[in-house]
């Protein structure tokens, strides 16, 4: 069994990994089925289905997480869902930045001594919103200029971009564009994050310890966090 800072690895985490990979391929669909769609950009959904996947990150780690969205993208490609413009693809990058950034802040939280589940998922979401913004650039540009190109994207988005009182360009279009997909992946992350935070504070989830344990997180910041008062003098 593999514990520590990058998860646990028995038959209970392995279970859980199974269910969250596939809670997230059902709640993908669900959002698709609602029409979550960024209003600026319409072909930028908003998707509960990653809350599946930071949830297995609280519970049993990082690298049970990263399972989990192997499973997801694996199951979205075998079964056809969220195939357009590759995706299945977006997806897992997206993902795989964010709980890169949310790790690097539960480790960096964990080692000030002062570490609590709100500052590592506080400075997480942080971390993860950077990269997730700055890693997802470059394929949707890469998808703009070569596969949409830029006239074509102009045409497809110009609608949304009058909503708010801009008019797209040829010349504008690109940074716009990007920008305002940038800001969508803050939104997103930020998003189920909170939502994830929210639930894994719940008194009923902390208090149903797979296996008798605590969730990974909760268990990680208070080994990592160092005494929290000081003892008494000996007499």
């Amino acid at each position: 069994m593999q514990r520590g800072k990058f998860g646990r690895f028995d038959s209970v985490s392995l279970g859980g990994i199974a269910v969250f990979g596939a809670l997230a391929v059902v709640l993908t669909t669900i959002s698709q089925g609602l029409g979550l769609n960024f209003p600026v950009v319409p072909y930028l959904q908003f998707d509960f289905g990653e809350v599946a996947i930071l949830l297995a990150f609280f519970i049993f780690g990082p690298v049970p997480a990263l399972v989990s969205s192997f499973i997801e993208f694996a199951t979205l490609m075998a079964i056809g869902q969220n195939v357009a413009y590759f995706g299945p693809e977006l997806k897992l990058i997206a993902i795989l930045s964010s709980l890169l950034g949310i790790w690097l802040g539960t480790v960096i939280v964990a080692r000030t001594g002062r570490s609590t589940i709100g500052r590592a998922v506080g400075l997480g979401t942080t971390l993860g919103m950077i990269l997730r913004a700055a890693i997802m650039t470059v394929p949707n540009y890469i998808l703009i200029v070569f596969l949409f190109t830029v006239p074509g994207i102009v045409g497809f988005v110009a609608g949304g971009f009058k909503l708010i009182g801009v008019t797209l360009t040829a010349e504008n279009a690109l940074v716009l564009v990007l920008g305002l997909t940038a800001f969508f992946n803050l939104l997103q992350l930020l998003l189920v994050s909170g939502v994830s935070f929210l639930l894994i504070r719940l008194p009923q989830v902390q208090a149903t310890r797979a296996a008798g344990r605590a969730p990974w997180i909760l268990s990680y910041t208070q080994r990592n966090s160092g005494p929290s008062v000081s003892r008494p003098a000996s007499p």
